[in-house]
């Protein structure tokens, strides 16, 4: 913090985590979720408060304060929405799917202290963070505080990040800089990249509908800053995902962004650092016609992966059973513990059922996102609609690099966004609903006459 306060940073998450719980119980629910939101992406934080007593359940703790707050104020933890049954079918599904693994790799059931069983609980906190806040019924106003507290977390990673890169020597490519992810913490380089490109085209699209110069600039400055930061990650998952989601909301609303991609189509190796350029040339090696190593690993993995699918079609082996498998040996002697596509990691998982599951979750979100930014009346509402599309869209994509899906540091923004996608039609609803009782002429009974 270049104050001297360093060494008191958990102290005060810890105290902020205690006073954020007791005023979501007594005083208004939705203070636990400003709390939680700035911490997301921001794991490295997270761990300061390990050592403390139940530290590394604050998060947990926080939404259980919501949803006592809820109680407390008459409120019901389970929102009248087709997303509570949605969330409530897939996290029955993929708990019994845990089950059934721990019987495919002869383990002990999963009850709580197990370690698939944190990884399963740790998992399932992206979905309650959903439900919890449509329960919460923000205001509009309040909907818009969320978004800038998502832009304050967005800004902060980007900034661990570029202190951790921006004395760098990336005049050549290196897996040492490729691997940096700055407060992401365990999930690395490419999951800050999958964060990076799905916040820059999220506050790209908020910025298009943007009328206020002010906050339209800060939007742009924000994404401009997570831009530069996705470039200096070295993932070309990360280049994809940011590419296809800026075609699709291009395609959709924003005409300039579709002639900024043809721009830099026919600019990219004069203006992006030699690194980036060689990080994209050595995929493919036309002398040798062959895939360079890291993607040809990954063919062989999704080729081993679907092996073991071809053996349980329908259930998979069972919730986070990859990672214990052993099938794939690194050149450092470990395993590998992800298939490196989350989509064969569904089929190899959960089967069949789950794959159906899982893009019934993915369609719903996309499908609520479409039918805010088309029917919208109101120009937040509308661009946080087209903004959630092309978050979701980005996360499809870099999903079919990697597991970015399980990983609460990169996702957990989808999964408020969505919420606020889903309140925002019921807000939208209820604002017709009372123009057209308004409208309807009123009948006033004529005076008998006087016979």
């Amino acid at each position: 913090m270049h104050f001297g306060l360093d060494g008191y940073v958990s102290y005060a998450l810890y105290g902020a985590a205690v006073a954020a719980f007791v005023l979501s119980v007594f005083w208004r629910p939705i203070v636990g979720i400003f709390y939680i939101l700035p911490l997301i992406p921001l794991q490295t934080l997270r761990y300061r408060t390990n050592d403390l007593p139940l530290g590394e359940s604050l998060v947990g703790i926080v939404l259980l304060g919501i949803a006592l707050g809820l109680l407390r104020r008459g409120q019901s933890v389970l929102p009248k929405s087709h997303w509570t049954t949605l969330v409530a079918i897939y996290g029955t599904f993929t708990y019994v799917s845990l089950c059934l693994g721990a019987n495919y790799l002869g383990q002990a059931f999963p009850f709580p202290g197990d370690v698939r069983f944190s990884t399963w609980r740790e998992y399932m906190v992206m979905p309650a963070m959903l439900i919890l806040t449509i329960a919460v019924q923000p205001t509009k106003r309040q909907m818009q505080a969320i978004v800038l507290v998502l832009c304050l977390g967005s800004l902060a990673l980007d900034k661990t990040f570029w202190d951790a890169v921006s004395d760098k020597e990336l005049s050549t490519y290196s897996e040492e800089s490729h691997e940096e992810g700055g407060g992401m913490g365990y999930a690395g380089g490419n999951g800050l990249a999958a964060f990076t490109a799905q916040a820059s085209v999220f506050l790209l699209a908020l910025a298009g509908g943007e009328k206020r110069r002010s906050v339209k600039f800060g939007y742009f400055g924000v994404a401009t800053f997570s831009i530069i930061c996705l470039m200096y990650s070295l993932s070309r998952g990360g280049y994809a995902a940011f590419l296809v989601g800026c075609v699709v909301i291009g395609l959709l609303n924003q005409r300039k962004l579709l002639i900024a991609l043809c721009v830099l189509f026919f600019t990219w190796t004069l203006v992006v650092p030699p690194a980036v350029r060689q990080r994209i040339e050595m995929t493919y090696d036309p002398t040798s016609q062959s895939l360079d190593n890291s993607s040809a690993t990954r063919l062989s993995l999704w080729n081993n992966a679907m092996d073991v699918f071809s053996n349980n079609v329908w259930t998979g082996a069972g919730f986070n059973t990859y990672a214990y498998m052993r099938l794939n040996k690194r050149s450092d002697g470990a395993y590998y513990a992800d298939t490196h596509n989350y989509f064969v990691k569904v089929l190899v998982e959960t089967g069949v059922l789950g794959m159906c599951l899982f893009l019934w979750l993915l369609f719903r979100m996309l499908a609520d996102s479409y039918l805010l930014f088309h029917h919208a009346k109101d120009p937040f509402y509308a661009s946080l609609g087209l903004g959630a599309i092309g978050w979701i869209v980005c996360s499809i994509v870099a999903n079919a690099f990697g597991d970015r899906w399980t990983f609460l540091q990169v996702n957990g923004y989808m999964w408020i966004i969505v919420a606020l996608v889903c309140h925002a039609r019921e807000l939208e609803k209820s604002a017709e609903t009372s123009l057209s009782q308004a409208s309807e002429p009123v009948l006033t009974a004529e005076p008998c006459p006087v016979l």
